[in-house]
């Protein structure tokens, strides 16, 4: 019998209604921050996440958005290449511990070291994880496809969260490695910038993601995490010397049983 208590009602999404106190996560003085740029950003001035990561990255500084959706999640850091199963303890909030997590997908056969190369199985983790903890408001599928899309634009404005791979760059912004620095995020939020067509201007949408190796709100362009996210064709032959023996799927990273051209889609039931 399950001895993980039920997780606690979720937490509110913050929306474009400019209503500041709906923000959620920890608010503090910009003034007692290395951000204090007062004139910047101030449609987020109430949340120092979410208007740091805008500054950092020059999104909405002097307007506000046309849309945009932010769910609030604790950051863990990751220890070892356990980035899919830190993603997964994020979105339950560290309900079930990224430690409890890998002994599952060990189990399971998934991984060894902490690795997941296949969003099938990490699927398929995420629904073992969800019974653990009791959670039935949490839904997961895989998506093959149309990260760059209308339909996932509405998704996430609508609240729906996503576990998507990439190749992560020295920043760890997404890059086109072909799979050799495969990671992955969780991507709890976006902003439209202006009311116009995002297959136009690929400047005007971005995504907010946290990941296991930073402790801030990142914020990628659509349009590259997607790239990166096709891009993922092979294991890193670097990742084969390190002496670890990883566990891959059939036919690779590359292969429809892997990471490329595929994600989660996480949905909230009511």
């Amino acid at each position: 019998m399950c001895t993980i208590p039920p997780p606690p009602p979720l937490l509110p999404i913050t929306t474009n209604s400019l209503k500041l106190s709906s923000l959620t996560g920890p608010q503090q003085d910009l003034k007692k921050t290395p951000f204090n740029h007062l004139a910047l950003c101030q449609w987020s001035e109430k949340h120092e996440e979410l208007r740091e990561a805008c500054i950092k990255n020059s999104i909405c500084l002097y307007n506000d958005p046309f849309k945009y959706k932010l769910r609030y999640f604790e950051s863990i850091q990751q220890v070892g290449p356990t980035c899919g199963i830190i993603a997964l303890s994020m979105l339950l909030n560290g309900r079930v511990s990224a430690e409890k997590i890998l002994s599952i997908a060990k189990d399971l056969g998934y991984t060894n070291n902490g690795e997941m190369f296949s969003c099938k199985q990490l699927a398929d983790l995420a629904e073992q994880v969800f019974k653990l903890a009791n959670v039935n408001h949490l839904t997961v599928q895989v998506q093959k496809g149309g990260l760059l899309s209308q339909e996932t634009i509405d998704r996430l404005l609508d609240g729906v969260v996503l576990l998507v791979p990439y190749d992560a760059d020295c920043n760890h912004s997404p890059c086109l490695k072909n799979g050799h620095t495969a990671h992955w995020a969780l991507i709890c939020g976006i902003i439209v910038s202006k009311d116009r067509d995002f297959d136009i201007d690929p400047n005007n949408v971005h995504v907010l993601a946290k990941h296991g190796k930073s402790k801030h709100l990142a914020a990628w362009k659509l349009d590259d995490l997607e790239k990166s996210n096709k891009n993922l064709v092979e294991f890193s032959p670097k990742r084969g010397g390190d002496d670890l023996v990883y566990v891959l799927p059939d036919g690779g990273i590359g292969g429809e049983n892997g990471l490329k051209n595929q994600y989660l889609v996480i949905g909230f039931n009511a």
